[in-house]
């Protein structure tokens, strides 16, 4: 098979396991909260080392277990701008674990105030009709980086 196909299918499959977390990053916002907590990142690490077969990708899914532990919900609005803040930097770093490692220093950047950003503007302001729609757009951001940045074994 031409490289560039190859190429294009796992970037496809990629995109599966992004709508995999995404689904479960959603569905822990709801109910079940180890969905989001300790599966999702589970299932994107593992994908990340399926597809680059580099142990280093496993580094990265303590971090993000933590971090998606965290609460972001506060009641005034300095409250939730600081929490949805310090949740989007959490996290921002910790699926950034794997380009941490390998010196993206780009990527981090990208990741790191995208989701500063977006927790802020669209956990604080939310303009999507429902709670489930943002979380289901927060569990498409999150691992968009760090799963089309493993590099292919």
């Amino acid at each position: 098979m031409v490289p560039e196909k190859k190429e294009q299918i796992e970037t496809y499959f990629k995109f599966i396991i992004i709508f995999i977390f995404a689904g479960l990053y959603a569905w822990g916002g709801l109910e079940f909260k180890w969905l989001r907590r300790f599966l999702a990142p589970a299932i994107l690490c593992f994908g990340m080392f399926g597809f680059s077969r580099d142990w280093k990708c496993l580094i990265q899914m303590p971090f993000m277990m933590a971090t998606l532990s965290l609460g972001y919900g506060a009641t005034a609005l300095w409250g939730k701008i600081l929490r949805r803040g310090i949740f989007g930097l959490t996290n921002g770093i910790s699926s950034s674990t794997y380009n941490i490692i390998k010196k993206r220093w780009l990527l981090i950047g990208i990741q790191v105030v995208l989701l500063v950003g977006l927790y802020i503007a669209v956990g604080v302001w939310n303009p999507f009709l429902s709670a489930r729609a943002e979380e289901s757009f927060f569990g498409l951001i999150i691992p968009i980086i760090s799963i089309l940045s493993a590099e292919n074994g």
